[in-house]
């Protein structure tokens, strides 16, 4: 017998192998064997994506004896609908509330945290834009040895600072005339 396409509900997660369990409700209910869920990469490049969710609706695809195969995807449906029908923009939204979306049409990469975000580099780093940068924040800390203004520097409010101040040439705070 030829394989087939089903379509059933996650009932068991290995995430150490990569592989799920399905129930098939249109074979009375009947549990697949453990399916592997294919990755894009194995070797040299790995990737290691979030693995379905329980109770969670797929598509597999099984072989002749029915309960061996391997899983496709999740499904949406009237009672799941997808969470964004704009054609152009790719959506993640995480169980936790975490969000990424991508407009192609605006051209704009959204990234909404619920939790901390972290960005680590062992190289250099550049940030460059043609517009304002705005970066609203109770409180900002830089931690930096030394930091170099091209510009002019504006600021609106106190400014404390503890140490010697010089200007560009060499002239310190304590200087008197």
């Amino acid at each position: 017998m030829p394989t087939q396409l089903e379509y059933g509900e996650v009932t068991a997660l290995d995430h150490k192998t990569c592989r799920l369990r399905v129930r098939l409700d249109d074979r009375d209910g009947l549990q697949t064997h453990w399916l592997n869920i294919p990755q894009r990469n194995t070797q040299g490049t790995q990737r290691r994506p979030l693995m379905p969710e329980l109770g969670e609706q797929v598509a597999v695809l099984l072989d002749a004896d029915r309960v061996g195969g391997v899983y496709l995807g999740g499904i949406y449906s009237t009672a799941e609908p997808p969470p964004v029908a704009d054609e152009n923009t790719e959506y993640v939204r995480y169980s936790d509330g975490t969000v990424a979306t991508y407009d192609r049409a605006a051209g704009v990469l959204s990234l909404e945290c619920v939790g901390a975000l972290k960005l680590k580099c062992e190289g250099s780093m550049s940030i460059e834009t043609n517009e304002a940068v705005l970066v609203k924040a109770p409180l900002a800390k830089f931690d930096i040895a030394q930091v170099t203004l091209n510009g002019d520097l504006l600021v609106n409010g106190n400014l404390n600072a503890t140490g010697t101040i010089f200007d560009a040439g060499g002239n310190s705070n304590h200087h008197h005339h």
